[in-house]
C-alpha cells in the first residue's frame, strides 16, 4: 500500500471516529438541556463539540489537499 492511501485511510477512518463523537456529544447536550444540568456540565460538553469540529474542519481541509 502507498504511502499516499496508508495516510488517506487513517485519516478517514479517524474523520470517522470524530463525526460518530461529535454526534454523541450533541445527543448528550439536548439530553443535559432537558434534564436542566448546570450550565458549566453543558459548557464544558459544547466546548468538546466545537474542538472536535475544528479537528474535522482541519482534517477535512489536508483530505482535500492529499487529492
Amino acid at each position: 500500500m502507498s504511502n499516499f492511501s496508508e495516510k488517506h485511510d487513517k485519516i478517514t477512518v479517524h474523520l470517522n471516529e470524530l463525526y460518530t463523537r461529535h454526534r454523541t456529544l450533541d445527543d448528550e447536550v439536548k439530553e443535559l438541556y432537558n434534564k436542566f444540568a448546570s450550565d458549566e456540565i453543558i459548557n464544558r460538553k459544547k466546548t468538546q463539540k466545537l474542538w472536535i469540529k475544528d479537528e474535522i474542519h482541519r482534517l477535512e481541509t489536508e483530505l482535500k489537499a492529499l487529492g
